[in-house]
C-alpha cells in the first residue's frame, strides 16, 4: 500500500500521465484540475478535500482533451465539473460533502459513472447533489447509491444503466429517506430487462418536502427504459386541471403527481404509486393525463396494499398506450349500481326495486307516476306507481361522499285487466259469464256468503233480491282488477183481470204484485178516459171505488209504471168489475 499527501491546495495535471496503483491512497486538501492533455488513471484510493480558501476547493475538474479512468475510489467534497473524457471502468465515486456539491459541464459533457454514492450531514440545500445543466447517468454495471441524500437533477435526467432491479438503494427509514428530486422535464429513469420490482425513490424538497417513490413492475424481460418525476405541487398549477376527468373521478390529490413515462421499448409494466393516507388523504384510485382530450382518465382497477408507514395503490399490466405522463391519485366513483326494474301494474302498490353498488347509501329518484314510500338511502326502494312507464333512476354514494354515476332502468308497467261479466237467469239461479280478456284466475263473492274460482259459475240464491256481485281478476302479467254488478231477482209481477167488490172476501180488489221497487206508479181510467183511481203505494190496492163511491161495472184500463234496482217496467191493460 501507499500513501501521498499533496499539499498544494489546487493540484494542477497539465498534460502530465499520471497513474495511482490498486491501495494508494491519495489527500488533496484542494481542488484537482487535470487539464490539457493529461491521462489520469486512478486503481486507488483519491480524496479531494475542502481544506481551502481558493475558488473550487474540493471539486474536481476535468478538462482540455484529458482522460480519466481507472478503477479506484473518488471522494469529492465539492463539485465534479467534467467537461472531458471520464471512463468510470468498475470506479466508485462518492460525493461526500456537507454543503450542496453539484455535478456539472461547461460543455454538455455528460458523466456516466460507474457507481455514484452520496453521502454527508448537510441538512436543507446542503443535503443536496445537484444535477446543473447537464445529464448524469450511472454505468451497466453501476450502482446509485443515495443513502439519505437529495439527488437533485434539476431539469435534467440521471439514467441507471444497470438492469439490475438492486441498482439502485437509498436509506429507507421512514420520514428520513433519500430520494431523487427533478423539476419537468427532468427525471430518474432505469433500464430494464426482467419482472423483478424496480424501485423509483422520487421525493422533493420543494415546499414541504415528501418522499413518493413509485415501483415499477415490467410484465416481461424485453429491454425497457422508464422515467419517474414526482412533481410536488398541485397539478392544476400544471395546466393538469384535476376537475377535467372522464366522469369516473370525484377528486384528485391536490398535494402531488407524478409523472411517468416508458421512454423505449414497448413492455407494459405494473405500477404502484405511494403515499401517506394522514399527510395526503386517502384514495381508492389512480388516473392518467390524456393529451388528446386534455383530461384525466381513470386507470380502472387498482389494488390497495401497505408498505411500511405507506399506502399504495397498484394498477397491474398498464401499457403506457395513451399520451401524457401526468399520473395523480384519485377517488375513483363507485361503480354505477346495479339496478333491477321490476315488471309492474298499474295503479299498484308496493312494488320493489332493488339496486346493488360499492356505496354505502343509495339516492332514487322516481317520475311524477311513481311514489317512492320507504327505502330512500337503502338498495331497496319500495313504491306506488300509477299509470303509463317512466324512468328510475339511482347513484350510489361512498363514505367518503363521492357519488357514482347514475343506473336507470324503465319498468315495464302492465295495463289492468277490462273486467266486465255478463248474466242471465232462471228464477233464483244465476248464471255469470266472465269477458275479461286475459284473464287467468277468478274470484267471486255472490254477496250471499258463497265464493267461488270458476271462471263462468252458476249460483242458486236462496231468496229473491238484489245482489251486489264482485268479480276480481288476475291476468296473465299478474295483474289484478274487479267490478261489481247489482243482480235483481224479481218475482213475476201478477195483474188480476177482474174484480169483485162485494166485501165477501173474494177478489175485492185490485191488486198488484210486484215485489221490491224503488218507484211505482198506478193509473186506472174508465171507458171515456176519466181517471177513477190513481196511487204510488205499490202495497195500496183499488177497492173498486173512486171518490168513496163504487164504480159501476165494466172494463176500466189501467197504466203500471214502475222501478226496480236495475231496470224500469211500463206496461197496460185493462180489468174488468163486476158485482
Amino acid at each position: 500500500m501507499s500513501f501521498a499527501k499533496i499539499h498544494s491546495q489546487i493540484a494542477t495535471s497539465n498534460g502530465a500521465i499520471l497513474h495511482f496503483s490498486t491501495g494508494a491512497i491519495v489527500q488533496v486538501n484542494g481542488g484537482l484540475i487535470i487539464d490539457n492533455t493529461s491521462t489520469f488513471s486512478n486503481d486507488g484510493n483519491l480524496t479531494v478535500s475542502k481544506n481551502s480558501t481558493l475558488p473550487l476547493a474540493g471539486t474536481i475538474t476535468i478538462q482540455g482533451t484529458s482522460s480519466v479512468s481507472g478503477d479506484g475510489v473518488y471522494r469529492i467534497e465539492q463539485d465534479w465539473i467534467n467537461d472531458a473524457s471520464f471512463n468510470g471502468g468498475a470506479s466508485t465515486v462518492e460525493l461526500f460533502g456537507n454543503t450542496q456539491q453539484f455535478i456539472t459541464s461547461t460543455n454538455n459533457t455528460v458523466t456516466t459513472f460507474n457507481n455514484l454514492t452520496l453521502s454527508g450531514t448537510g441538512v436543507g440545500n446542503n443535503r443536496k447533489k445537484t444535477l446543473t445543466a447537464v445529464d448524469a447517468r450511472t454505468g451497466t454495471n453501476g450502482i446509485l447509491a443515495i443513502a439519505d441524500r437529495e439527488l437533485e437533477t434539476q431539469t435534467n435526467d440521471f439514467i441507471v444503466l444497470n438492469t439490475n432491479a438492486a441498482a439502485v438503494t437509498n436509506t429507507i427509514t421512514f420520514g428520513s429517506e433519500g430520494f431523487v428530486s427533478s423539476a419537468i422535464p427532468g427525471a430518474l429513469i432505469r433500464s430494464t430487462n426482467s419482472t423483478t420490482a424496480y424501485n423509483f425513490p422520487t421525493g422533493s424538497s420543494v415546499g414541504t418536502v415528501r418522499y413518493r417513490p413509485i415501483v415499477l413492475t415490467p410484465n416481461n424481460t424485453n429491454p425497457t427504459d422508464y422515467n419517474v418525476r414526482l412533481n410536488n405541487v398541485d397539478a392544476n398549477s400544471d395546466g393538469f386541471n384535476r376537475s377535467s376527468n372522464d366522469n369516473l373521478i370525484c377528486d384528485a390529490n391536490p398535494n402531488f403527481y407524478h409523472a411517468i413515462n416508458r421512454s423505449s421499448g414497448t413492455t407494459p409494466a405494473d405500477i404502484t404509486v405511494f403515499y401517506i393516507p394522514a399527510n395526503d388523504g386517502v384514495w381508492s384510485g389512480i388516473a392518467q393525463w390524456q393529451n388528446a382530450n386534455t383530461q384525466w382518465n381513470d386507470m380502472n382497477i387498482t389494488a390497495a396494499n401497505t408498505a411500511g408507514g405507506f399506502s399504495t395503490r397498484t394498477r397491474l399490466a398498464w401499457l403506457f398506450t395513451n399520451p401524457g405522463d401526468p399520473y395523480i391519485l384519485t377517488s375513483k366513483r363507485p361503480d354505477a349500481p346495479v339496478l333491477n326494474c321490476p315488471e309492474i301494474c298499474e295503479n299498484s302498490t308496493g312494488n320493489t326495486f332493488t339496486a346493488v353498488g360499492s356505496g354505502t347509501t343509495y339516492t332514487w329518484t322516481f317520475p311524477s307516476n311513481g311514489t317512492i314510500t320507504s327505502g330512500q338511502g337503502s338498495g331497496t326502494a319500495t313504491a306506488d306507481w300509477t299509470t303509463g312507464t317512466g324512468q328510475v333512476s339511482v347513484i350510489t354514494t361512498d363514505a367518503s361522499g363521492c357519488a357514482s354515476l347514475p343506473s336507470d332502468c324503465t319498468p315495464t308497467v302492465h295495463v289492468l285487466p277490462n273486467v266486465s261479466f255478463t248474466y242471465s237467469t232462471d228464477g233464483k239461479e244465476v248464471f255469470f259469464d266472465d269477458q275479461t280478456v286475459g284473464s287467468v284466475t277468478w274470484d267471486w263473492d255472490f254477496d250471499d256468503g258463497n265464493l267461488s274460482n270458476s271462471n263462468d259459475p252458476s249460483h242458486v240464491y236462496l231468496d229473491y233480491g238484489n245482489y251486489l256481485v264482485l268479480l276480481q281478476v288476475t291476468d296473465v302479467n299478474g295483474c289484478t282488477n274487479s267490478t261489481s254488478q247489482i243482480i235483481e231477482l224479481m218475482e213475476d209481477i201478477s195483474v188480476p183481470n177482474v174484480i169483485t167488490p162485494n166485501n165477501d172476501g173474494d177478489n175485492d180488489a185490485f191488486e198488484v204484485n210486484t215485489g221490491s221497487v224503488t218507484n211505482y206508479q198506478i193509473i186506472i181510467q174508465n171507458r171515456w178516459g176519466n181517471v177513477v183511481y190513481e196511487s204510488t203505494d205499490p202495497t195500496k190496492a183499488w177497492d173498486g171505488k173512486s171518490n168513496g163511491i163504487l164504480v159501476a161495472e165494466g172494463v176500466y184500463f189501467y197504466q203500471i209504471k214502475l222501478d226496480k234496482i236495475s231496470k224500469s217496467i211500463q206496461f197496460q191493460g185493462n180489468v174488468t168489475v163486476v158485482y
